[in-house]
């Protein structure tokens, strides 16, 4: 086992070997100052949160937001980076590390050793083993293969199915995140007008006294106002198309709010 190297001094401007100090960009750099998560985590460390320092030829300096302690990371053991930073940006590992005596290694897997069957001989006996000498051949035993039942393949074919399931139920979540991300920003300063100007003219707009719903089904969510007087409602909170609410204006009434939109009507 052996721990990964540290960048060479390249104070003059040149590495040991004579190579210009320009090390290659990497996709961690965009990232500036965010904050990341390794997958897989680097072992024996409780905090997985991370960001960037700089980056050599040979390797990606990162410091963990804790501890302020710099791991060496080998380039090649860079994956990809998400595209998703909800909750937090993801960075790829090609190989499993782990954190010892504050360097970063490769993990090694334990290797267990069986212990040795009572009729083998000790590896170092050095005494000739007698050739067996049998008197008789061995009788020939007629071997049926029975048929395999059909419960594995029906079992193979429910866990091809739950696998499919589970991996619709990710696409679906992944696809509800980036398109929450994608939605304008709405406020509790604005009015009919300002939201119509974001979004654009609703495909349904209902009166429920005290309240006017503007529902937009493409955006898959409805935008709630007060209507204290007719024209002049103002921006109280948005509610999916499963009457989930997503946002509420931010008031010491908020969780009457919340019960008041989960009241009205699935638009």
């Amino acid at each position: 086992m052996y721990a990964f190297s540290r960048p060479r001094d390249t104070s003059s401007g040149y590495d040991g070997g004579g190579m210009p100090n320009s090390p290659l960009p990497t996709p961690l750099q965009d990232l500036g100052a965010r904050r990341f998560s390794f997958y897989p985590a680097i072992r024996n460390l409780e905090h997985n949160e991370w960001q960037f320092r700089r980056a050599t030829w040979s390797e990606i300096v990162v410091v963990n937001t804790r501890s302020g302690d710099e791991a060496f990371i080998p380039r090649a053991c860079i994956g990809e980076v998400s595209i998703i930073d909800h909750p937090v940006v993801i960075v790829g590992l090609h190989r499993e590390l782990e954190w010892r005596d504050g360097a970063v290694y490769p993990h090694r897997r334990p290797v267990i050793e069986f212990p040795i069957a009572v009729n083998d001989r000790a590896v170092n006996d050095s005494r000739p083993s007698p050739a067996p000498h049998p008197d008789r051949l061995a009788p020939v035993v007629n071997i049926r293969l029975e048929p395999r039942p059909a419960k594995r393949k029906s079992t193979r074919i429910a866990g091809a199915v739950m696998l499919g399931a589970i991996g619709c139920l990710v696409v679906a979540d992944l696809a509800r995140q980036i398109q929450s991300r994608q939605r304008v920003r709405v406020t509790s300063n604005d009015d009919y007008a300002s939201i119509v100007a974001k979004l654009g003219l609703p495909a349904a707009d209902r009166a429920v006294a005290p309240y006017r719903v503007l529902s937009y089904p493409r955006r898959h969510l409805s935008i709630v106002l007060s209507e204290t007087a007719p024209g002049r409602g103002h921006y109280l909170g948005t509610v999916d198309s499963t009457g989930h609410v997503l946002d509420s204006m931010p008031a010491q009434m908020q969780d009457q709010l919340r019960q008041v939109l989960r009241s009205l009507p699935r638009i």
